[in-house]
C-alpha cells in the first residue's frame, strides 16, 4: 500500500517541493509555521497522529522521550489529523502522557494533504536543510538511529521526496446535474478499527451506512454516491466493503483524497446533500437526523 522507500544523494539544497516548505502549520497555541522558517537553523521532525489510533497511543511515550532528549536540536511537531478527533480529545492524550512538543491541529486537512499522509503514525524527518531523511510508519530504530544523527549534526542518507509530487486522479463528482446528490463519505474501516477507542463512533458508522443504503433504495429522484477515505485503503478494502453492506450504488476510493479536503470531511461518516451544486444539508449521523428524509423529499 505504501510507497518504496528510495535514497538520494546528499545535498545542501532543500529538494522538496515549495509546497511543502510554505504549507501552513497551524498551532494549537494560535501560532502558524513552516518548515522554511527552519532551513538552515534546525531539523524538523513531524509525527501525524490521531487519538483513536491505537498504535499512535503506544508511541507517545516514545515521542515525549524524543522530545525530551532531541527538543533542543530538533524541531518537534505533533500534528492530529482532525478525523474524529477534537481538541479537548488532543488535551487529554497530551495531558496523560505529558506531551511537551508544539501540537498542531489539523482543523482542513491541508497540512496532511501537503504531505500525502495515507495512515497514521506518520513519522516525517528533515535535515537542517529540509531534506526528507525519514519517512514511515513506525518509532523504530532506524527513525531513532537517524534522530540521533541529526541532533549531532551528521549527515543522513535522503530519501527520495517524489511522494510530495504524486498526483492521484481528482474524482469528478455529480454535483452540477438536475438531479439532486447525496454522496456519503466514509471509511472501511470505521465500523470494525473504531470499536475498542470510540465504540459509539463504530456503532454510528455501521448503522448509518444501514441507513443510507435505506435513503439510495427509497429515493430514485436523487443521485446517490459512496466515496470512501484513502486513508489505510486499496481497491479490495472497498470492494469487502460493498461485499459486507451489500452496497448497489456506485462506490469510489478517493485516492487523491482532495473531495474530503474540498468538501471539509472530518467526521466519517458525514453525508451530504447537493442541490443545483450547492450543499443543502450535512450530517454525521443519518439515523438520529430527524430532517434528513424531510429534506430529501423536498429536493
Amino acid at each position: 500500500m505504501f510507497a518504496t522507500l528510495t535514497f538520494t544523494s546528499f545535498t545542501t539544497m532543500a529538494d522538496v517541493p515549495d509546497k511543502i516548505l510554505n504549507t501552513p502549520i497551524a498551532l494549537l497555541n494560535g501560532n502558524t509555521i513552516t518548515l522554511e522558517e527552519y532551513r538552515d537553523k534546525k531539523p524538523v521532525y513531524l509525527k501525524f497522529w490521531a487519538s483513536w489510533c491505537q498504535p499512535c497511543i503506544k508511541e507517545m511515550p516514545h515521542f515525549q522521550e524524543s522530545q525530551e532528549e532531541y527538543g533542543d536540536q530538533i524541531k518537534i511537531i505533533s500534528i492530529n489529523i482532525g478525523i474524529n478527533d477534537t481538541v479537548e480529545d488532543i488535551n487529554k492524550v497530551a495531558q496523560e502522557y505529558e506531551l511537551t512538543m508544539a501540537s498542531a491541529y489539523d482543523t482542513d486537512g491541508e497540512v496532511a494533504q501537503a504531505f500525502q499522509f495515507i495512515g497514521t503514525p506518520y513519522h516525517l524527518l528533515f535535515d537542517k536543510n529540509i531534506n526528507l531523511v525519514h519517512r514511515g510508519h513506525k518509532a523504530d530504530e532506524s527513525l531513532d538511529k537517524k534522530l540521533h544523527l541529526l541532533a549531532n549534526q551528521s549527515e543522513t542518507e535522503h530519501v527520495s521526496h517524489a511522494v510530495f509530487s504524486k498526483k492521484e486522479q481528482t474524482l469528478d463528482l455529480p454535483i452540477y446535474t438536475k438531479k439532486p446528490t447525496a454522496i456519503y463519505f466514509t471509511s472501511t474501516w470505521c465500523d470494525w478499527y473504531l470499536k475498542e477507542t470510540r465504540p459509539e463512533a463504530s456503532e454510528n458508522c455501521s448503522r448509518s451506512q444501514v441507513e443510507f443504503n435505506k435513503l439510495a433504495s427509497k429515493y430514485n429522484s436523487v443521485n446517490w454516491m459512496l466515496v470512501v477515505s484513502r486513508l489505510w485503503t486499496v481497491q479490495s478494502d472497498l470492494d469487502d466493503y460493498i461485499k459486507k453492506y451489500d452496497i448497489r450504488i456506485t462506490s469510489l476510493i478517493d485516492t487523491s483524497n482532495t473531495a474530503f479536503v474540498k468538501y471539509n470531511i472530518k467526521n466519517y461518516p458525514t453525508l451530504v446533500v447537493f442541490k443545483n451544486g450547492e450543499e443543502v444539508h450535512r450530517t454525521s449521523d443519518l439515523v438520529r437526523d430527524m430532517r434528513l428524509a424531510n429534506i430529501i423529499e423536498s429536493l
